[in-house]
């Protein structure tokens, strides 16, 4: 909240905020400590002609005069209205208070910042794309998450390859079974692969990749299928009583991101040319 000034009646001239500049006490402390009536309205201040009648004494030269001069300059800009005096709202151009306006006030100052704009695969259902707006902003509850949350977590391994502790970066890009899923779909579709081992890795190694841009986003959507099949599998090794099996995956992967693209796209493509050649496929 902030004070606008209106006819001047109520409002501190030294100790209230209404200035935008800031408190003037604090802008000018020399005349501050001068000033015999520290309580002095804004309206009583403006009607005093020269502005140091209150004083305790005279002004003197340097910060004094200097500070004097600069509070000069500010009462000849300040008119006052045939208004009272009123508290207004300074998160709202119109001075109303508004819960949107606080609730945008505390996510800026509460809520971690989002270096890379969220990606929209056009060629997944929904929840894969919410799915991966999780992987990005490290939101899915792994053990090293959890941990992190003050959680009494046994075990940080992987429970997929257990050699490493389970973070987002080693679940879907330096787990074993992950690595081994890219290189295969890196082969299926003829592309180089990078090693890495972060998602940041990931999103700066795909960047890269020459690809016409709906093919390029269809090649996204079997990456972040594999992400969601990957994901499916380490649950059901925490959760299930009988162990899914590995060999599977990729099968599955292959499957499920031709009739997650094959729906979504306008020319439809067929079953072998997606085993074959997909980069190939008419787009």
């Amino acid at each position: 909240m902030k004070q606008k000034v209106g006819n001047g009646n109520i409002i501190k001239f030294w100790t209230d905020n209404w200035y935008h500049g800031g408190i003037l006490k604090d802008i000018y402390p020399c005349l501050y400590a001068l000033e015999n009536r520290k309580d002095i309205t804004v309206s009583s201040k403006l009607a005093d002609p020269h502005l140091n009648t209150s004083f305790r004494r005279d002004i003197r030269g340097g910060c004094e005069m200097e500070q004097f001069q600069m509070l000069v300059d500010l009462v000849d800009s300040i008119t006052l209205a045939p208004m009272e005096d009123r508290w207004v709202w300074n998160l709202e151009g119109s001075g109303e208070f508004s819960v949107a306006s606080i609730r945008r006030k505390i996510d800026d100052s509460r809520l971690p910042m989002i270096g890379d704009k969220t990606r929209w695969v056009k060629f997944v259902p929904i929840k894969i794309n919410v799915f991966v707006w999780k992987v990005t902003v490290n939101a899915l509850p792994t053990r090293y998450n959890l941990s992190r949350r003050g959680m009494d977590i046994q075990s940080l391994s992987c429970p997929m390859c257990d050699c490493g502790i389970e973070s987002t970066d080693h679940v879907f890009v330096g787990c074993d079974v992950s690595r081994q899923l890219g290189r295969m779909i890196s082969n299926w579709w003829n592309t180089p692969l990078v090693e890495m081992d972060t998602i940041a890795v990931w999103k700066t190694w795909f960047s890269s990749i020459r690809l016409a841009p709906n093919l390029k986003s269809i090649f996204e959507g079997v990456w972040i299928t594999m992400w969601w099949h990957v994901w499916t599998y380490r649950n059901k090794i925490l959760f299930d009583v009988s162990a899914p099996k590995k060999n599977l995956l990729f099968d599955s992967i292959v499957s499920t991101s031709f009739h997650w693209c094959n729906s979504r796209r306008k020319a439809s493509f067929v079953w072998n040319e997606w085993l074959k050649n997909p980069h190939l496929m008419p787009i």
